[in-house]
């Protein structure tokens, strides 16, 4: 199994194996995948990149084309699809989701999807071994996160005592958002 600690590492090899520095980008690695960004002039090329891929590296590589611009949706869909992919480890798709429901927010609630999201690129961080910079971001986070102790059903107190754990042990590690009513799932 791959941490961090092998994000450049595997960058190098997946780079080596494609013929092209700028071919991958932005690489992280969770319990369950390995993410990057996979650049290609057009169709033809991304198709034989994703042959290489599975003949090299591995039988399962799942495409999602994220050139695309997210769709509108409601609050309480977006909290609930972004803390499902920030507890499946897609920090990075859960920070681009939560986006939507920070940009109109103001007040408490800005702050608070503010901390999520600063929750999710730290982790983002963590997962390209950048753990300095990650705490960093945790500590962000934690600021922002203070106020609630429940957002739309998501337990914002046990997010917090989650994260100063981490900063305590000063070493980043997974984090689950926790709902503790069905208002946000």
């Amino acid at each position: 199994m791959f941490t961090g600690k092998d994000a450049q590492s595997l960058a190098s090899k997946i780079r080596e194996l494609l013929g092209s520095r700028g071919a991958i980008g932005n690489l992280r690695v969770s319990k369950r995948a390995i993410e990057f960004d996979l650049f290609a002039e057009d169709t033809g090329e991304l198709e034989e990149r994703l042959k290489l891929l599975e003949k090299q590296i591995s039988k399962r590589v799942t495409v999602k084309l994220l050139d695309k611009i997210l769709r509108p949706m409601e609050k309480k869909e977006v909290l609930r699809e972004g803390v499902n992919l920030f507890n499946e480890e897609r920090y990075w798709e859960s920070h681009e989701l939560l986006e939507q429901a920070w940009q109109p927010a103001r007040g408490v609630e800005r702050d608070t999807v503010h901390g999520m999201i600063l929750a999710a690129a730290a982790l983002v961080h963590h997962q390209k071994d950048r753990d300095r910079v990650s705490l960093g971001m945790l500590e962000r986070a934690l600021a922002k996160l203070d106020g609630q102790e429940v957002y739309e059903g998501i337990d914002l107190g046990k997010l917090r005592a989650d994260i100063r754990d981490i900063i305590e042990k000063g070493t980043p590690a997974e984090l689950t958002i926790r709902r503790i009513s069905q208002s946000a799932s």
